[in-house]
C-alpha cells in the first residue's frame, strides 16, 4: 500500500488527532521503521509537543 506523500508535521498531526480521538498507538498506519511510522509515533506519544525533532522517538520529555 503506497501512500501519497506528506510532510512530517501533517504526519504528526495525524498522530496528536488519533490519540485525541481515543485511537490505541498500534493504529498507526504508517510501515513499522520508516520515518513517517516514528513521527506519527512521537505525536501520539507527546500529543503536547513535549518532545523535539532531536529527540529520540520513544521520548517525550
Amino acid at each position: 500500500m503506497s501512500f501519497p506523500e506528506k510532510s512530517l508535521a501533517s504526519i504528526a498531526r495525524e498522530g496528536r488527532q488519533a490519540r485525541y480521538r481515543g485511537d490505541p498507538s498500534e493504529a498507526n498506519p504508517y510501515p513499522e521503521g520508516s520515518d513517517d511510522h516514528a513521527a506519527w509515533k512521537r505525536a501520539w506519544e507527546c500529543p503536547d509537543g513535549e518532545a523535539t525533532e532531536a529527540q529520540a522517538p520513544d521520548s517525550c520529555a
